[in-house]
């Protein structure tokens, strides 16, 4: 959660719990219980929100404010609460996140039919990483459908009996299957599906983080109406380390 997100959130609470003196507003809240959930709200806001100390929720835990069988106590002290949460983003003291890059997996079995292969990869891991800290979503999603089609197609060409086998090979107009460098990304998953590279649900996602990929046009961009965001990515994200994982393990 962004500092504009959380302070709306904290101000709204605020206004909630106290009247316009800031004295705790006891008659919005009939019983402890509904205190309580005020309470709990504002701890779910202090931990979505990235760089605030976790002591903010940790002190809470600990403070016998909120053991007070007290409504006006527990009130003000949450508004207390909120108050340092609200002046501590303000003030611009939240840590911002530390942008790690992943390193990427070993991938060399998938990929010993073609020299440099590796590297590119691993390149491109990084790249996605990248782009995603610098909000470039739209770039980090081309790169990760790159990065599953380029895996998939060497897995195919560590077997490619298998694969040419798999009647869920594409077919040109003469009924012959082509060369597998020729093929698809949509091919490479629905053969990987088949013959049990991958798993069937992560078929469906990979075909879903084929779709983003192809916004690599802008034409395909603007008709889908793609509005990539930070969410977007680590689905995408999580979508191409599952089917790595499903690659590695397939190569005996």
């Amino acid at each position: 959660m962004d500092k504009n997100q959380a302070l709306i959130l904290l101000r709204g609470l605020l206004g909630e719990i106290t009247t316009s003196t800031d004295s705790a507003a006891l008659d919005r809240y009939g019983s402890l219980r509904e205190v309580d959930a005020k309470v709990r709200e504002a701890k779910h806001v202090f931990e979505a929100v990235e760089g605030l100390p976790r002591t903010f929720v940790g002190e809470m835990s600990t403070d016998t404010d909120f053991d007070v069988q007290s409504r006006r106590v527990r009130l003000e002290a949450l508004a207390g609460y909120i108050r340092s949460a609200i002046k501590f983003i303000e003030s611009g003291s939240i840590a911002k996140p530390q942008k790690v890059i992943l390193s990427p997996p070993d991938v060399s079995k998938l990929t010993v039919t073609l020299p440099n292969l590796k590297d590119a990869i691993e390149r491109r891991w990084r790249e996605a990483q990248k782009c995603i800290h610098v909000e470039c979503f739209t770039s980090a999603v081309i790169m990760m459908g790159s990065i599953l089609e380029g895996l998939l197609l060497a897995r195919a060409n560590l077997a490619p009996a298998e694969a040419y086998q798999s009647p869920k090979a594409p077919r040109d107009r003469q009924d012959k299957v082509p060369a597998i460098q020729d093929w698809s990304l949509n091919s490479l998953i629905d053969v990987a599906v088949d013959v049990g590279w991958l798993k069937t649900d992560r078929g469906k996602f990979g075909h879903a983080l084929r779709e983003s990929r192809n916004v690599v046009h802008p034409w395909v961009e603007v008709t889908t109406r793609a509005n990539f965001d930070l969410a977007t990515c680590k689905t995408s994200w999580g979508v191409l380390e599952a089917s790595v994982d499903d690659l590695l393990a397939s190569v005996r």
